[in-house]
């Protein structure tokens, strides 16, 4: 199974990788987003969880990754639009989350399977 990469305010990181383990996903937390260069050809990540604005420094290089990426916002706006239009396998949930449906996307994603169609605001 391949891990699920977290890049996110710490605190939030923290509950991210502990919900997801508990449904038996690997997690991995990347403290130092600048080293998401180095990991863009890894193939060990089946998914990458990030939150807007905190990600936004780093949309060029997700995009480059062809990894599926859920980006947690609080308030969508025409940036975030505009990479969730460019980006494939790019999906948005917006906060508060329901950690029910949130942990059926990341198994749906980590399975290959695709949670909707269109702009995937879920």
């Amino acid at each position: 199974m391949k891990k699920v990469l977290i890049i996110d305010e710490d605190s939030f990181s923290r509950i991210c990788s502990a919900l997801l383990e508990e449904d038996g996903h690997k997690t991995e937390i990347l403290e130092d987003i600048n080293s998401l260069v180095s990991m863009a050809g890894g193939k060990e990540f089946g998914l990458l969880i990030t939150s807007y604005p905190f990600c936004h420094s780093l949309f060029e290089r997700i995009k480059k990754m062809s990894l599926p990426t859920i980006v947690l916002t609080d308030h969508l706006n025409r940036t975030l639009i505009n990479f969730l239009e460019e980006s494939r396998n790019s999906y948005c949930m917006v906060k508060p989350l329901d950690y029910q449906k949130f942990r059926s996307v990341v198994k749906q994603i980590v399975k290959g399977e695709q949670p909707n169609e269109g702009l995937n605001i879920l």
